[in-house]
């Protein structure tokens, strides 16, 4: 007696939504897909625009010459400059992280309310405050980085590793950083 096969599993092929509508009740698709059901509390995000997703490339372009300069030429010139444009360079992340946070309040229609996760999920979901979110941490970590950078000279330590991290994942490098430094003493 031959066993019949088994039935193959089913293909489940994702559903993505193109629209959604964020409201004061969170985000609900706009475009119901048939048979699809979504999860409760899911948030739908639709692509950015080009606007946001131009702004999106400026913002990372801003801070990748100097992560590139600490990380492949930690002892020039060039990266000492660089460094030092670093300092205003946090000014204008700032002003922009400003900006951004103000538009992304502005247009979200809810209160924001910090010690409610799923109110921050919501209010990150525009692209506004997710830009404005993106600024933070692209300013928080090259501080970080520089720090490392400028420990590192003086220590005359190498710090490659933590600083490419520190620029991927910034807790990972900075921890990284500090365990090798704890070995340095």
């Amino acid at each position: 007696m031959t066993d019949a096969p088994a039935d193959p599993e089913p293909v489940v092929e994702p559903v993505v939504l193109e629209a959604h509508d964020i409201g004061p009740e969170g985000a609900t698709p706009a475009i119901e897909p048939p048979d699809a059901e979504l999860p409760a509390g899911a948030i739908v995000l639709e692509p950015l625009d080009e606007p946001h997703r131009l702004a999106y490339l400026v913002l990372n372009c801003t801070t990748a010459p100097v992560w590139l300069a600490m990380i492949l030429a930690p002892r020039s010139r060039l990266t000492a400059q660089l460094v030092r444009v670093a300092t205003p360079l946090f000014a204008g992340l700032g002003v922009a992280y400003t900006a951004l946070l103000a538009a992304g309040v502005a247009r979200g229609g809810e209160r924001l309310d910090f010690s409610d996760p799923d109110s921050v999920r919501r209010a990150l979901a525009s692209p506004d405050a997710f830009l404005a979110g993106w600024t933070h941490y692209l300013a928080f970590d090259l501080f970080v980085g520089r720090w490392i950078w400028q420990e590192s000279l003086a220590a005359g330590r190498r710090s490659r590793v933590s600083l490419f991290l520190t620029w991927m994942a910034g807790p990972i490098g900075l921890t990284i950083h500090l365990a090798q430094r704890r070995r340095w003493r």
